[in-house]
């Protein structure tokens, strides 16, 4: 049981994917050797079709955390943000909220 049986309320729902700042000083961190590792590991996962960025992630978490033990999940999203800037990928939604938001490869 939980020790704090309050839900939660609408702001920690909505911020609970986005980056500590901790987390962000992990991230920065980040090589362009990892960027360009944990990129490859998440196109493994998408397809051409709609996807949750929540399964996409998920899906990779395992390896992700055991090739990448120094870098927070939180950086996958931030790494499909990336791709979908540099067109090869499509997000629906704010990518940082992993559960409302869709990927798939670009121009499908």
């Amino acid at each position: 049981m939980p020790d704090d049986p309050r839900p939660l309320d609408d702001d920690d729902e909505e911020n609970d994917d986005q980056p500590t700042p901790e987390e962000l000083a992990q991230i920065r961190r980040a090589t362009l050797a990892d960027a360009a590792a944990v990129d490859a590991l998440i196109l493994q996962n998408c397809t051409d079709r709609w996807r949750k960025v929540a399964m996409v992630v998920g899906t990779a978490l395992e390896e992700f955390d055991a090739k990448f033990p120094y870098l927070p999940y939180v950086y996958m999203p931030v790494r499909i943000l990336e791709m979908a800037r540099s067109g090869v990928l499509e997000v629906q939604g704010d990518a940082m909220d992993m559960r409302s938001s869709e990927v798939r490869f670009a121009g499908k």
